[in-house]
């Protein structure tokens, strides 16, 4: 009884990725408020009521694949974070893990930039989308936002960074990676991999936070 209880929970589980898996590929191509339960349906090769077997409402499949692909970035960042050394290489980590995340995961960062981008944030839907982005996606988000900002405020503290608003530099280092990560996925035949941005986004975030532009900066202002 044990073993047919877990190969159904098995069986569950594999019919439960796929669903996920074909709602990514449909959300990603067109929006969330174009693509239906019976498009996700009919991706997937499941009945409707198969398909609210597993599942609510495409709200639910949308939260559960920003959900798990948020908290599978999550590992990886802290995990690359873990292993290197200064405030830099740290932030360079979170960086390079971005990218590599977003090239591997191509329609997952369509629909997640492009929801906190506002691409989708009509008036007339701002309220529909607000209410699909759960609590455990913001709070995800966020995560990432304070991961930024306590490295930047190590680096502060270390003098390896001049004084900034480590919440406001954080939000900035997300906007970069945002926009950038989106203006790739626009250009569906370009050359490369996202990853080649790297070194730019580095270059200018990092580079910048360092200790002696802060000079540099007050002449340019001034």
């Amino acid at each position: 009884m044990a073993l047919r209880t877990q190969r159904k929970q098995r069986e569950n589980e594999a019919r439960r990725q796929e669903i996920l898996a074909e709602a990514e590929c449909l959300f990603s191509k067109n929006g969330f408020f174009k693509t239906s339960m019976a498009d996700i349906a009919a991706a997937s090769q499941f009945a409707m009521g198969t398909l609210y077997r597993f599942f609510t409402s495409k709200e639910q499949i949308y939260v559960s694949i920003l959900e798990s692909k948020l908290e599978e970035l999550e590992r990886l960042l802290e995990e690359a974070i873990a292993q290197a050394n200064s405030a830099s290489d740290k932030i360079e980590a979170f960086i390079k893990v971005t990218f590599e995340y977003a090239d591997q995961n191509r329609d997952f960062f369509c629909i997640y930039v492009s929801g906190w981008s506002g691409v989708e944030w009509t008036i007339k839907y701002e309220w529909a989308m607000k209410s699909v982005m759960s609590e455990r996606v913001c709070q995800l988000y966020e995560a990432q936002v304070d991961m930024v900002a306590d490295l930047i405020r190590q680096g502060i503290r270390r003098k390896e960074f001049r004084k900034i608003d480590p919440k406001d530099g954080a939000f900035a280092l997300h906007g970069m990676l945002h926009a950038t990560t989106y203006a790739w996925i626009l250009q569906e035949n370009s050359p490369g991999t996202l990853l080649e941005k790297q070194e730019m986004i580095r270059s200018l975030f990092v580079d910048g936070l360092k200790k002696g532009n802060d000079a540099r900066v007050t002449r340019r202002v001034g």
